[in-house]
């Protein structure tokens, strides 16, 4: 696979943008997470839901990249964690599912997810999104 590289949207500190990425799947996780690397990301993984909010409670990530479907801890379970914690409760999370259908993207949109990713999501249209929602959450998230 080939990654173009490009600008990285600043968050105001210098540093890269950093993301959790919560995937079970072990090939889908180190596919994303080698994308998210190659385009200049920081990326800290996650294996299933406690995993996610043991790594979110102990460091603050700009962005969370969940399954919505883990074990452990479900993801839309997690997501609701995230969002009524303090210190969680603005990072930008984007849920994703192979579960095709208006009820889990509905679920995850209603547990707090600002966006909703439908499985199999390619590499370089997930870190796109990564961008989108970064730019329009820009303002209200500078550290």
């Amino acid at each position: 696979m080939r990654v173009a590289l490009r600008e990285l949207p600043q968050m105001g500190t210098g540093q890269p943008i950093s993301i959790l990425l919560v995937e079970d799947y072990e090939d889908a996780r180190e596919m994303y997470a080698e994308m998210f690397s190659l385009t200049g990301y920081r990326v800290v993984c996650a294996r299933d839901g406690q995993e996610a909010l043991d790594r979110a409670s102990a460091e603050r990530f700009d962005v969370i990249v969940m399954d919505v479907a883990l074990p452990k801890v479900d993801g839309i379970r997690v997501i609701q964690t995230l969002r009524s914690r303090p210190e969680t409760k603005s990072t930008a999370i984007i849920a994703l599912s192979a579960t095709v259908g208006e009820l889990v993207h509905k679920a995850a949109i209603a547990a707090g997810a600002d966006m909703f990713c439908e499985k199999p999501c390619p590499p370089d249209q997930l870190e796109d999104d990564v961008r989108k929602l970064l730019a329009r959450r820009k303002p209200d998230h500078q550290r």
